[in-house]
């Protein structure tokens, strides 16, 4: 009986010995894979993601990091980042980032029906990004913004994107800038409207920050001159390339980061 116990014991002790074991070498592949990540060497990073996952299926950081390296490699592969993501919001349905990333992906996608959902889910779990990015921030000092989408029949996102070292508005957003004139004049006819420019990350810091104004002040132009909104109801901001959305290593990743989004706030 006692070697039977014995034996009992030693394997016990070998097993909680190689859990711990697997679950080290899992971190230490983690850590590998961002620091590969850092040198952007994105495409061993995801090899060394893997190997995490491999030794540990529920590592959820893994398959985030994943997720962001795939499409840092090459965004026209949504799908695998996407599935990243889901994977982790399944292992922990209250993870604030893997539903803000979902949301990124799946507007990229123009999945924009989702990626509204997965973006209001990240704000209600308090992921400040996805507040700012909707609109939700908390009321401080009286201020309170409001989300256009949810005035515009299209549900879409009030963001203007433009092309490489331009200010001028494409065609393709008339239809979209006509609506949220519309909505500012005849159903938000007192809020203030900030207009926040911003630039991809070709060029210097000076040169992007004028850039983003411009593109901010075509987007108030325009508004001023078709829907004759005032002048004084506009904040012009201008974040140059400080604030990306997407990698700005690749064409895709760079155009996603020259855009306008249009804000309405009360309280200013």
């Amino acid at each position: 009986m006692k070697k039977i116990l014995f034996s009992f014991v030693l394997i016990f002790a070998f097993f909680v010995s190689w859990q711990s074991a697997l679950a080290e070498t899992a971190k230490e592949q983690f850590v590998q894979g961002i620091s590969l990540e850092e040198q952007k060497n994105y495409k061993e990073a995801i090899k060394a993601y893997t190997r995490t996952i491999k030794l540990n299926r529920k590592y959820v950081d893994a398959y985030l990091r994943r997720g962001k390296a795939h499409f840092a490699l090459d965004p026209t592969n949504c799908l695998q980042t996407r599935d990243d993501f889901t994977t982790a919001i399944e292992l922990d349905p209250k993870n604030a980032d893997a539903y803000y990333e979902r949301a990124l992906v799946n507007f990229y996608m123009i999945n924009n029906e989702q990626g509204r959902k997965d973006m209001e889910m990240a704000a209600r779990l308090g992921h400040k990004g996805a507040q700012e990015w909707l609109g939700l921030l908390k009321e401080e000092e009286g201020i309170r913004y409001i989300n256009l989408a949810d005035y515009l029949s299209s549900k879409n996102a009030p963001i203007i994107h433009f092309d490489f070292n331009r200010a001028d508005i494409k065609s393709s957003y008339y239809d979209l800038l006509d609506e949220i004139g519309i909505v500012l004049k005849r159903k938000l006819p007192k809020v203030s409207i900030i207009l926040a420019g911003h630039a991809d990350i070709v060029g210097s810091e000076d040169y992007n920050y004028a850039l983003s104004l411009k593109r901010a002040k075509a987007v108030m132009s325009y508004l001023m001159e078709r829907h004759g909104i005032a002048s004084t109801r506009f904040i012009p901001k201008a974040y140059g390339k400080s604030e990306p959305i997407a990698p700005n290593d690749t064409e895709e990743g760079r155009a996603l980061n020259r855009r306008v989004l249009v804000t309405a706030v009360e309280g200013l």
